[in-house]
């Protein structure tokens, strides 16, 4: 049994070793060739390592994390796709926002995307709820179709500025900071319903749920849907999305 401080060799390295060394042989163990190759074996060496530890992080990740979708995986200013586009047709986008900008928050990807004429002119990892989508009070889903943004809470507040009941508190989260709780964190941008009977009045409206788009003290999950019902960014995106988007700004929300 080897010493567990001492490994063998991976084939490609031994492969790649045996073939320098009758390089040298050939060459007639010229000085210069043996430092050529040795120079060949030390960078071969160095990505291999770097390669392998690349495999084995991966290998660990816990499950969520492989499940989590890569962050903005092209620049902001580009159009909308033709698929994104007819996904968006398909909810009336052109009759109620049109060239102008608006929100669009993707359950099924995980991203929150500001379009403006339809480019995509900001796109971030979000966290939509654990239980899925609905609209029924208590459900702790997160609601689909048109919203509004209705009241924008927190501007000029600290990063980790802790609400309740849309009120600041005397608490600042910090990062790194344990919490037994779920905070609602730094800004607030709460959602009203612009369809009766789907996410506005009675039991299923919005507002009265209480859905924001907010801050966390989950950072690490963000991109994986892990929230109550909300819409979850990174303290420092949703400082950015709470300066762009303008209070009546209309959002929706799709699978």
């Amino acid at each position: 049994m080897m010493s567990p401080s001492r490994k063998r060799a991976p084939d490609s390295m031994r492969i790649v070793s045996a073939w320098m060394i009758r390089w040298v042989r050939f060459t007639g163990r010229d000085h210069r060739a043996i430092w050529l190759a040795l120079g060949v074996l030390a960078i071969f060496g160095a990505v291999l390592d770097v390669t392998q530890g690349t495999i084995a992080m991966t290998e660990y990740l816990a499950p969520e994390e492989k499940n989590r979708i890569p962050d903005q995986e092209f620049p902001t200013g580009h159009r909308l796709s033709e698929a994104q586009k007819a996904k968006l047709a398909e909810f009336g986008w052109e009759t109620r926002v049109g060239g102008g900008t608006g929100v669009w928050v993707c359950v099924g990807e995980q991203r929150f995307y500001i379009v403006n004429n339809y480019s995509i002119i900001w796109e971030k990892r979000c966290s939509t709820a654990a239980k899925g989508t609905g609209f029924k009070r208590n459900s702790y889903q997160t609601p689909l179709g048109w919203h509004s943004v209705a009241e924008k809470i927190g501007d000029g507040m600290p990063i980790g500025q802790v609400f309740r009941e849309k009120r600041p508190t005397s608490e600042i989260w910090k990062p790194g900071q344990e919490a037994k709780e779920d905070l609602v964190l730094t800004r607030i941008l709460a959602l009203r319903g612009e369809e009766p009977g789907r996410n506005q009045g009675s039991d299923v409206d919005s507002f009265d749920r209480r859905i924001y788009i907010h801050g966390t003290n989950d950072e690490a999950r963000i991109g994986l849907p892990v929230s109550h019902g909300c819409v979850r960014l990174t303290n420092a995106d949703v400082v950015a999305a709470f300066d762009r988007i303008p209070q009546g700004t209309l959002v929706l929300i799709t699978e």
